[in-house]
């Protein structure tokens, strides 16, 4: 075998695990993403009940004040006790990933909408309103893929051949202009959710189903970090000093000192788990969100938590 026969195997052979169906039941009613969402209400409505089939993520705003949970069928938002179907477009949000002054996403354009699908890697820097193409439009819908929050270095797990990429993981510090591949040694089990440090970016994590990895070096080499498996959310607080994680349980990590800590969270159990964590950058507040649509708000950095969600359903 020529030496690079051996490259190309060894390659194909570290991405295997990107390329092969997941096996974790929960995880692939989140990342399968089959169906459609039906929102309550009519768009623009504001302080009533919505329901929805599938979260996508969440994100707070700069100031706190405002919950983005985006959707199949655009984005919801809650603020001060009530839920909002804001007049947006409806665009179904894959991969999304909110910074100091916006959000990264990738997924479908809404109907009638102008844009191509797949969308490709998109930015938004006006809530929504408006959506800026910046790469791959028609060609991937990122479904795994996260942003720095200030650095705005964006990472992407590439599932199949595009034009530029092959499969993978890439990030690029330029707004999709340039890429470079991550060698992503060290990483075990099917990936589930990539985090980016908000101003370091060469730090990124990595949930998978074989547990979290963390890499300071642009996705070259990954460390484990604990023994909990599997992980299935990952974030980074804004300030990047911790990093918190999650599958049944909701977990925080620092940076600087190593140490693994435990919150205390409403129970989740059977064949839930929590899908997507965010904190909000001025204040104390956490979100979390689980796979059966159930999501949770602390006000006071994880001490106490109220449900503002429940199995789909969002009430003011």
């Amino acid at each position: 075998m020529t030496r690079q026969r051996r490259r190309n195997k060894q390659k194909q052979s570290r991405f295997a695990f990107l390329t092969r169906p997941m096996t974790f039941i929960p995880i692939i009613a989140v990342i399968g993403l089959a169906g459609l969402l039906y929102i309550g209400g009519q768009r623009g409505g504001t302080g009533g009940a919505v329901q929805f089939r599938h979260i996508h993520g969440l994100s707070f705003s700069s100031d706190g004040s405002l919950l983005f949970v985006p959707a199949h069928d655009g984005l919801l938002v809650y603020e001060k006790g009530s839920w909002m179907d804001p007049d947006l477009p409806v665009h179904d949000y894959m991969g999304y990933s909110g910074t100091d002054d916006g959000f990264y996403s990738s997924g479908h354009p809404g109907p009638g909408s102008n844009l191509v699908n797949p969308l490709g890697l998109i930015r938004s820097t006006d809530g929504g309103e408006t959506i800026q193409t910046l790469a791959f439009a028609g060609e991937t819908d990122f479904h795994l893929m996260a942003a720095g929050y200030e650095s705005h270095a964006v990472y992407v797990i590439n599932p199949a051949q595009n034009s530029r990429l092959s499969v993978g993981l890439y990030y690029t510090l330029d707004d999709g202009q340039t890429w470079q591949q991550s060698q992503a040694e060290g990483i075990t089990g099917s990936p589930i959710q990539l985090a980016v440090h908000p101003t370091e970016p060469g730090t990124v994590a990595l949930a998978t189903e074989g547990g979290l990895f963390l890499s300071n070096d642009y996705g070259d080499s990954f460390t484990r970090i604990g023994e909990a498996a599997p992980v299935t959310a990952v974030t980074l607080d804004p300030n990047g000093e911790q990093l918190l994680f999650a599958y049944q349980g909701l977990f925080s990590y620092d940076l600087a000192s190593g140490q693994i800590d435990t919150f205390q969270v409403p129970a989740v159990t059977g064949d839930d788990a929590i899908g997507y964590i965010t904190i909000a950058p001025v204040s104390d507040q956490i979100a979390f969100a689980t796979f059966n649509k159930d999501i949770y708000l602390s006000q006071n950095n994880g001490q106490t938590w109220a449900a503002i969600a429940e199995q789909g359903v969002g009430g003011s």
